[in-house]
């Protein structure tokens, strides 16, 4: 009996790893297949985009697929360095790419979450590229950066922007742009934060618990597993009520993003940099979008919260940036189409340019 029941274990480990081993496989040469067949933009959004049916999927390779994050030391995630794509390229010394100059008699320097960054736009439809575009016609030795990073919020910004600053990369009399608003959640911790405090957890256990540890983080990197839980994600997905509306600290984000203000007014002053913090335009609120993708309980909370940020000292208002546009302002349901992009850059030329 006990042979029997040993042959069983055996077998059934055998046909586990088999499993796990087969999934690791297949499962990259099917989602690429998938993805391959899949049509990922409308036609209008391509024309928007100025990309062909055929060229989409390359396009959303680069944009969702190959982008993945590294490590900044204080700051958090960062979009990991690619300099040989087609349409997006980032490293981590000078943002996402811009066509600059050899000599930089001054910067303009954006910072952001992932719509200054130019999530589902190309490296020149971003709000930072054209505004370099802008300032050519007068200002030719002119520099500008685009250091926006998906899911960055003032807090993130702020310590990014600290960090230039030590390194030398920010001199007097430089610009610095903030594109505020959408993803302020108070005091929320980064990406990094959540996996380095799993870590912390490993450095603290005796060498006996080691694992404690290490073998659910095995666990949870089996194909087996991951197959799983992306299957129980998708069904929670499926089975959420959007009409349930989210809360938000109302207080706490408020302060948090007003100290974070007056920490860039005062780092500014003292240097001698000109620095300017703008309340982007929201979705459901400013220029035309797609009610059928983006009306539901998450943008309430976000007119909420910009309704909230009125209260704002210091915070310059660009919602009324996209009125009288006539095509889509956005993309998907929360990022600036190129024309959109270029209405803000031209606004903010627009209010910064008596200071030149």
């Amino acid at each position: 009996m006990l042979v029997k029941i040993k042959n069983l274990i055996i077998y059934l480990l055998g046909i586990f790893i088999v499993l796990n081993i087969f999934l690791a496989i297949v499962w990259p040469i099917i989602t690429d297949f998938r993805i391959k067949s899949k049509t990922f933009y409308s036609d209008e959004i391509l024309k928007l985009i100025g990309i062909s049916s055929i060229d989409q999927t390359d396009f959303y390779k680069e944009m969702w697929i190959n982008r993945k994050y590294e490590h900044i030391q204080f700051v958090g995630q960062y979009e990991k360095t690619e300099n040989d794509q087609k349409y997006l390229n980032i490293d981590i010394k000078n943002g996402r790419k811009i066509k600059n100059n050899k000599l930089c008699e001054k910067n303009f320097i954006f910072y952001g979450a992932s719509h200054t960054f130019g999530y589902n736009v190309k490296d020149d439809q971003t709000i930072a590229s054209q505004f370099k575009t802008i300032l050519d016609k007068k200002f030719k030795n002119y520099c500008v950066y685009n250091f926006g990073s998906g899911s960055f919020f003032s807090t993130q910004e702020t310590i990014f922007f600290m960090t230039h600053l030590l390194k030398d990369k920010i001199k007097k009399k430089d610009f610095i742009f903030f594109l505020d608003g959408l993803t302020e959640a108070g005091n929320k911790k980064t990406k990094v934060n959540i996996i380095v405090d799993s870590s912390y957890e490993y450095s603290n256990l005796k060498y006996w618990e080691k694992y404690y540890y290490s073998i659910p983080l095995l666990w949870e990197s089996l194909p087996i597993t991951q197959l799983y839980n992306r299957y129980l994600q998708k069904n929670r997905s499926d089975n959420l009520n959007i009409k349930d509306k989210k809360e938000f600290n109302k207080k706490e984000i408020l302060d948090v993003f007003q100290k974070n203000i007056l920490i860039r007014k005062a780092i500014c002053l003292e240097l001698e940099i000109s620095c300017y913090t703008f309340l982007q335009p929201f979705p459901t609120m400013s220029g035309i979008y797609d009610s059928n993708k983006i009306e539901n309980s998450e943008y309430a909370v976000q007119r909420e919260k910009y309704k909230s940020f009125k209260e704002i000292n210091h915070l310059i208002d660009l919602s009324k940036t996209l009125e009288g546009m006539k095509e889509l302002s956005y993309v998907d349901d929360w990022h600036y189409s190129p024309k959109a992009s270029n209405l803000i850059a031209k606004k903010i030329y627009s209010i910064i340019s008596k200071d030149l």
